[in-house]
């Protein structure tokens, strides 16, 4: 699966917007929430009250990343 493929299947998993939040991307990726916060660390957020939304393609990109590292 490359970068556009896996944007487009998190777009479809979340809906119209272009943010995931920590607690969407644990559900798609089937893992806690503990793991989700090594993988977000050090990218851009907008923080929404308590929530922090990561811009999807930046998601994916590091997903890539830490898939071929």
């Amino acid at each position: 699966m490359n970068k556009r493929d896996l944007q487009k299947d998190i777009q479809n998993f979340v809906g119209p917007g272009g943010f995931i939040n920590i607690s969407q991307l644990a559900k798609y990726m089937r893992v806690s929430r503990d793991k989700i916060t090594p993988l977000v660390y050090g990218l851009d957020f907008f923080q929404t009250g308590r929530e922090k939304k990561y811009f999807i393609p930046d998601v994916a990109e590091r997903i890539i990343e830490r898939r071929e590292a």
